[in-house]
């Protein structure tokens, strides 16, 4: 079977054969794969799938002209020890590696048998055009066998681009002076990675399966820092290698249901921060009450597994959890960066937070996510190979909703839809203290999106949130309402002078909360001082909505969870 139906190059190409050179300048048919040594010396289009085969070179070089692009407009893959080298002289040349990846046809970049991929700088993109705008698609990059990934002085922006790296077998990366190429790598297996260069910084997962590890974080957390750990280095007798040599990346660790891990850090923040990924399989398992900053904890995870955290500051996107094979997994009053079923399992989520990464039931032959009285902020909301994804009385903001095949299902039932504000960042995208997203920069202003209309179901959803609750992002204001989590009481506090700012002394700011159907379930007069208690002791588990109106018509809101 041919890989590669259709290959056409929209560029100058010289190819060699032995001794003989030539070159073309026309769009040509070409053939499956590329088997020779091959040569582009300007900007490029290619439309269709690239592979490279038996030990060839793609000599891509766009030092020639200012802002030269090569783009690849569908899967890449080399196998047979081929080579990719796509480069320029300079950084400031505004040279573009471009994998076209629409949301609805997924692209990926895989390397096989001791093939390479070598970038020198340019900037990587996913995306094509202007990206004013744009939402931010993920794509894989699959190392396998003893391929290298060589990377030297590129950069991805990450609002509009992720490419994730999975490191199998005996694969490598090398990095010196990079930004986010790839933005997170999974080391796993006998992989080896190497970070070089402070301003090199991207997402690091260190893959943990085998019991009794301890994990000690880099003393030295606000600085670049050095760090060798891994097959009998700093203790850790993984398979896997990792070298950090004066180099920014933010430090994750994966739990697979074997594993038994202790971190321990300096109760500072880590570089970056650090992440934690559980992974549950062939249980009933029941995860409870993972907040922002947790310290301190034992999270069992499996028979005879899981992790301990001493003196460890989480970050404010700091929970991914995955259910891999015959899961049944529960997920309660949690604030969790990602939820993805990887095998035929079943999760429930409620009355949790689930925030800025991958909502997804993508396991083989009806996989299920039912997701209830939560708040959620995910950049893709998706089903794969025959799954279904239930949302019931939900709010969401600035989010993709998409399914990639016939047979997989997303139903949304009741619950609202927050408009994603402009002028959202990286920067502001967190309430640092509460570990609540404020807004979604990955997603570009406005409703959630329904890409796949034909199998994603909406029931009784409004498309604003409940009457009278707008999502106001406004730090001027800066309200407060602590626990939050919490349950029965709760503390909305406002920064000093505000009321003499926002209201007349006679006239005090009205309070108002709602839940999730728009019904008002309790509203007074703000007191003069700048704290209110309320008790909604009586009130059910679920998600709650804080209106405060100004008398000069100014209106602020929060969004906070009742356990």
């Amino acid at each position: 079977m041919k890989i590669l139906q259709t290959l056409v190059f929209t560029c100058l190409i010289a190819v060699f054969f032995e001794t003989e050179t030539y070159g073309i300048s026309q769009i040509i048919p070409g053939p499956d794969t590329i088997r020779t040594n091959t040569l582009i010396s300007s900007s490029c289009i290619i439309n269709g799938n690239l592979v490279l085969i038996n030990g060839s070179t793609l000599n891509v070089d766009l030092s020639n002209a200012a802002s030269d692009t090569f783009v690849v407009r569908g899967n890449i893959v080399l196998m047979g020890n081929a080579v990719l080298w796509v480069h320029a002289a300079s950084v400031s040349a505004d040279a573009q590696f471009i994998v076209s990846n629409p949301v609805t046809n997924q692209r990926s970049i895989t390397t096989l048998d001791s093939s390479r991929v070598q970038l020198e700088n340019i900037e990587f993109r996913t995306q094509e055009g202007n990206l004013t705008g744009a939402s931010c698609f993920y794509m894989n990059y699959n190392a396998r066998n003893k391929s290298i990934l060589y990377v030297d002085n590129c950069f991805l922006n990450n609002q509009t681009a992720w490419l994730l790296c999975n490191l199998k077998n005996s694969s490598t990366l090398i990095e010196y002076v990079s930004k986010n190429v790839p933005c997170e790598t999974y080391l796993q297996d006998s992989a080896e990675a190497a970070y070089h260069g402070a301003a090199t910084s991207a997402g690091l997962w260190l893959d943990f399966q085998t019991n009794g590890q301890t994990l000690n974080l880099p003393s030295n957390q606000a600085v670049p820092y050095s760090w060798k750990i891994g097959r009998g280095q700093g203790g850790i007798t993984t398979p896997w290698y990792l070298e950090i040599d004066t180099a920014n990346p933010g430090i994750g660790v994966q739990i697979f249901p074997t594993a038994k891990l202790t971190v321990n850090g300096t109760g500072l923040p880590a570089t970056g921060e650090l992440k934690v990924a559980l992974n549950y399989s062939n249980n009933t398992d029941t995860v409870r009450n993972l907040s922002v900053g947790l310290q301190n904890t034992i999270l069992n995870n499996g028979p005879g597994g899981g992790v301990t955290l001493n003196n460890v500051n989480l970050g404010p996107i700091a929970w991914q959890v995955y259910a891999l094979i015959d899961e049944n997994l529960t997920i309660k009053n949690c604030t969790v960066n990602e939820i993805g079923i990887g095998g035929p399992s079943t999760v429930t989520v409620d009355s949790s937070v689930l925030q800025l990464a991958l909502l997804a039931a993508v396991g083989q032959d009806g996989s299920s996510l039912t997701v209830n009285n939560s708040q959620i902020w995910n950049q893709f909301i998706t089903a794969a190979n025959k799954s279904r994804l239930t949302l019931n009385n939900c709010s969401v903001t600035g989010s993709h909703f998409y399914t990639s095949d016939t047979a997989s299902r997303i139903v949304v039932n009741g619950g609202c839809f927050f408009s994603n504000p402009s002028g959202c960042t990286e920067s502001n995208m967190v309430n640092s203290s509460t570990g609540i997203p404020n807004c979604n920069p990955f997603i570009p202003a406005g409703y959630p999106q329904n890409l796949t209309p034909a199998t994603v179901t909406f029931s009784g959803v409004s498309s604003s949130c409940p009457t009278g609750i707008e999502q106001v992002i406004n730090t001027a204001w800066q309200i407060k309402v602590y626990p939050n989590p919490g349950s029965g009481k709760f503390t909305i506090q406002m920064e000093d002078g505000q009321l003499k700012n926002y209201s007349e002394v006679s006239q005090n700011p009205i309070l108002e909360i709602y839940n999730t159907m728009g019904e008002r379930i309790f509203s007074e007069m703000a007191v003069a001082s700048s704290t209110n208690e309320v008790d909604l002791s009586p009130q059910p588990s679920g998600i709650y909505f804080l209106r405060i109106d100004f008398v000069n018509g100014s209106a602020v809101s929060k969004i906070f969870l009742q356990k």
